[in-house]
């Protein structure tokens, strides 16, 4: 025994040593202080929504009127639909480019293993609709919470009685698969979650072969209670969802989704996945078609909260930035205001088209399967979201150097231009105005092949005619800008 080695050394040790083993059961189940954004969002509209209530009947299509068009995209596109989406949105998602839908969602019933609520599965035209359309359709399950997760994986008869039953559902509607969504999972309950997916998927297929079985998964593991590479060899696919990186109640505001430059970020996540052995053809990048606006204490960047957050649709937090201008964060690769509301201050990070084809970008680099929204009817009336998704994953490549968009058109405060080049390059892409002299530099170095985006700010541009000129060695594309008071 070392010189001065007693009992009392010994004693503090020992604390020590049971201090730290208490501390990482803590950090391991602090996933469970942490909702996600479908667990908060479905708490919220639940109040809203009854459980027996029918759902998406106004506006329903007959199968009949529906003309089935070919995909035009490389990747699968999935999207999930939440019930509290108006009742004719799923009429204005661009099929072309949606390859699935995740109806959200079947809430279990951790006593018996049946349902609380299947918001409407049995009755929603959703189905027929996008399978006229070439769609496939899963059923979303979702159990949420360490409580209610350890109730069903720790029980085999209930997680039998709901196999049986997604199984009657799937057949009833001609469902297409299914698509597990439990959260706040805990340590303890690891190896039952992959016996749990392992029973389900061969009952399941035992019964509709072609049925597809993947997972909604964390962006960060806090609890390490999924054993991705395992869970991955199970399904046909898994999806992280890469956003909530700050959270409702964070101490700041800060990106939902930072594509790097914070210590837990998109990029790093995906890199944990295909580290840990799945493959990259079962990883879907997931992606927020909202952001988190919270009360602040300043118009500083990352500014201390003074609240939780209110989420804001895609199309809702281009409202505000249209309002108020917006900020393209290059550390994070994302967009953030600072506004003035009632005599205080708000903060808002959200996606936009060029932080959405960044992250796009990433799945065609790494060559992921494919993406997932959260959530389908976000987008509003911003068709832009479909139209990046069609050109990033484009089946055919960009075969020019061209500026493909700039919208608004004629605009007042922030467009977004769309360009292409098809092979790796050094671009450059300037606004001039009539008199030939350069106003603004957006972009000079070099990009890789495919499509991209830019944010033009035109607040200190006078009113009148513009050129973007986008040029990449003697080749060049222009299109005419018209900017308003």
């Amino acid at each position: 025994m070392p010189a001065g080695f007693n009992k009392y050394t010994a004693k503090v040790l020992t604390a020590i040593f049971f201090g730290l083993m208490t501390w990482n059961l803590i950090a391991q189940e602090s996933d469970t202080l942490r909702k996600g954004i479908h667990q908060e969002e479905n708490e919220y509209y639940s109040k809203l929504f009854p459980k027996d209530a029918k759902y998406d009947q106004e506006g329903s299509v007959l199968p009949s009127e529906l003309i089935t068009s070919g995909k035009s995209v490389t990747r699968m596109v999935l999207g999930w639909h939440p019930y509290w989406a108006s009742s004719s949105a799923y009429l204005y998602y661009d099929y072309d480019v949606l390859s699935h839908i995740a109806f959200f969602s079947y809430e279990v019933d951790t006593a018996t293993g049946g349902y609380t609520t299947i918001r409407g599965w049995d009755s929603t035209p959703v189905i027929d609709y996008a399978h006229q359309k070439g769609t496939k359709v899963l059923l979303t399950v979702t159990n949420f919470g360490s409580e209610r997760n350890n109730k069903l994986l720790s029980d085999t008869s209930r997680q039998r009685n709901l196999i049986n039953t997604l199984i009657f559902l799937l057949k009833s509607r001609n469902g297409d698969g299914v698509n597990f969504d439990f959260e706040s999972v805990s340590f303890s309950q690891r190896s039952n979650l992959v016996n749990f997916i392992a029973n389900a998927v061969t009952a399941i297929k035992s019964q509709i072969p072609a049925a597809e079985i993947s997972m909604a998964t964390p962006a960060v593991d806090w609890s390490n209670a999924f054993n991705l590479k395992a869970l991955s060899e199970l399904c046909d696919y898994l999806i992280v969802m890469g956003y909530n990186y700050y959270w409702s109640s964070s101490s700041t505001a800060g990106p939902v989704a930072p594509l790097s430059g914070e210590t837990y970020n998109v990029t790093n996540s995906v890199n944990t996945y295909l580290n840990s052995g799945v493959v990259p053809e079962k990883l879907f990048l997931g992606v927020p078609w909202y952001g988190l606006d919270w009360p602040v204490v300043s118009d500083a960047r990352k500014s201390k909260t003074t609240g939780t957050s209110t989420s804001r649709t895609y199309s809702a937090a281009q409202d505000i930035a249209g309002d108020h201008g917006k900020i393209f964060d290059q550390a994070t690769k994302v967009p953030w205001i600072s506004y003035p509301a009632s005599s205080a201050w708000r903060q808002l990070w959200f996606e936009d088209s060029q932080s959405l084809t960044l992250k796009y970008n990433l799945v065609n680099s790494l060559n992921l399967g494919g993406t997932g929204i959260w959530a389908l009817s976000y987008e509003g009336g911003y068709k832009d979201v479909w139209s990046i998704i069609s050109n990033v994953f484009s089946s055919a490549p960009p075969d020019k150097i061209n500026i493909v968009k700039i919208f608004p058109n004629p605009v007042k405060g922030i467009a977004e231009i769309q360009f292409t080049i098809p092979e790796r390059a050094d671009i450059s892409v300037k606004i001039f105005d009539l008199n030939g002299r350069t106003v603004t530099v957006l972009a000079d170095g070099i990009k890789e092949a495919g499509f991209h985006t830019l944010e033009l700010n035109t607040a200190s541009f006078g009113p009148g005619i513009y050129f973007c000129v986008l040029r990449a060695g003697k080749t060049i594309s222009t299109v005419k800008i018209i900017i308003t008071e």
